[in-house]
């Protein structure tokens, strides 16, 4: 032990691992603050541009295979990949034809993962006919039009997303 602090090795060793782990949780850090829901333009997705009577085909489709609250617990909604995946196809934007997006439905809204972030950062659109409100779990939500929100959960609070009903 006198050996090694004698030379200075120990001192050199806990100066490189310091310097190693301070810029490594400073990257960290970074990537988390950059990949949130805030910065990731949650709130990006335009209204739905199919319209018509087979605009919500695939809305109907996967209502009537899981019913409106296939999840009894909102904490559900910011543990999508604990969860067996679900997959809801041909949403009512041209956007997203012919592709399909892990959802849910939970007290009357289907929820749809369109915008996934990283770890638990959520987002995506939610249908939401029935009612006029939402969980206060959600960070943020907005109307988008026909009764589709854009919605988002962040893994960290104190974003103060706006909370925005029809």
């Amino acid at each position: 032990m006198m050996y090694l602090i004698g030379n200075g090795c120990l001192v050199k060793i806990i100066k490189t691992l310091s310097y190693m782990i301070s810029r490594y949780s400073v990257v960290l850090f970074i990537a988390i603050f950059m990949v949130g829901c805030k910065n990731h333009k949650w709130d990006a997705t335009p209204p739905p541009d199919i319209r018509g009577t087979n605009a919500l085909v695939g809305v109907s489709v996967f209502i009537a295979t899981y019913g409106w609250n296939m999840s009894t617990n909102v904490q559900d909604l910011w543990r999508w990949e604990d969860l067996q995946p679900y997959y809801i196809h041909d949403l009512p934007w041209t956007r997203y034809k012919n592709q399909q997006f892990q959802a849910l439905t939970y007290d009357g809204i289907l929820y749809v993962l369109s915008n996934p972030g990283w770890h638990h950062d959520y987002g995506g659109v939610a249908y939401n006919p029935k009612t006029n409100h939402f969980p206060e779990y959600l960070e943020g939500f907005k109307p988008i039009g026909g009764h589709w929100y854009v919605w988002c959960i962040t893994e960290f609070e104190g974003h103060h997303l706006p909370k925005i009903y029809e």
